[in-house]
């Protein structure tokens, strides 16, 4: 009976210690928890024969003023991933959208990274998504 309850005594000990994210809320969203001044970042790959259409989308909070991206196409090569194309776009705004696509694919796997500064005034803070990996 005691190594039970000091058994339940500790799950709960462990259970309580764990780390709890904790989301800053600004006016009309939720930010993420990973971010101060940017709701999401999103990449998003969907490969159709042997086209790459590559998408990135990045949402800022109220107070953002430019948003500042590279959106790159990548191919894994091993343990590595080698870019196949990149792009860049920037925008005087809180949200920046990016879709462009890739055609003659080579047979593998491949992800779009999306790689970006989110400017609030005078503070920034720097942006990063992955998408699932698709192979072809």
């Amino acid at each position: 009976m005691k190594k039970s309850i000091i058994a339940i005594l500790l799950a709960l000990s462990v259970l309580l210690s764990a780390g709890i994210s904790v989301c800053a809320y600004s006016g009309e969203n939720t930010v993420s928890p990973y971010y101060l001044y940017t709701y999401s970042v999103k990449s998003t790959l969907i490969i159709s024969g042997k086209t790459a259409y590559c998408e990135s989308v990045i949402k800022g909070d109220r107070t953002v003023t430019q948003i500042y991206a590279t959106q790159y196409l990548e191919k894994k090569n091993g343990d590595k991933w080698e870019t196949v194309d990149s792009w860049s776009d920037s925008t005087n705004g809180n949200s920046l959208t990016m879709s462009n696509s890739k055609d003659n694919l080579d047979r593998g796997t491949y992800h779009v990274r999306t790689v970006g500064t989110v400017y609030s005034g005078s503070k920034s803070e720097p942006v990063e998504d992955t998408s699932k990996e698709v192979t072809i």
